[in-house]
């Protein structure tokens, strides 16, 4: 979930889009209509893995060199026993 989350919104439409048309295309009755789907299906990879390579490194370089505060975690005080008072 991570790999998707962390793509760009057109390819995650292109993904939903090629999920349903794989979808349709194998539960399709319809022979001409299958075929169809499968064009679409076919355009819609070369279109995903076309975009997917064309994402510079420098974007995604931009995207990792961005420092991150790191915070220190809260330090915890003991809990002290109130019945030996």
């Amino acid at each position: 979930m991570d790999f998707f989350n962390s793509l760009t919104l057109d390819l995650k439409i292109l993904l939903v889009g090629i999920a349903g048309c794989a979808l349709l295309a194998l539960f399709s009755g319809n022979r001409n209509a299958e075929k169809r789907y499968m064009l679409v299906l076919a355009v819609l990879t070369a279109a995903g893995v076309y975009r997917f390579t064309q994402i510079s490194g420098s974007d995604h370089a931009a995207v990792a060199s961005v420092p991150h505060a790191v915070t220190p975690p809260p330090k915890h005080t003991p809990l002290v026993s109130t019945s030996a008072k």
